[in-house]
């Protein structure tokens, strides 16, 4: 998988709870601030991204509602649940 595949998940999943800019912005400055390149990701890569955002979406949604969107997300993208 590629870094704009991961993203791009990653965004449709969030967006309804977000909104679409909100959401890409959030996965971009996370890929940078992780030093996500991009081109091919690794799983561990996806997990460290996808823990960064689950910590801010608990702040919209709430921690259960957090995991449990994001959970199936680990496991559709490929990282450790």
């Amino acid at each position: 998988m590629v870094t704009a595949d991961a993203v791009q998940e990653i965004v449709t999943a969030i967006t309804p709870y977000v909104g679409e800019n909100m959401a890409r912005s959030a996965a971009r400055v996370h890929c940078e601030k992780l030093g996500i390149p991009d081109g091919p990701v690794t799983p561990e890569q996806i997990a460290q991204l996808i823990a960064r955002l689950e910590t801010g979406l608990r702040v919209f949604m709430g921690r259960d509602k957090a995991s449990s969107l994001m959970g199936p997300l680990r496991l559709k993208l490929g990282g450790a649940a």
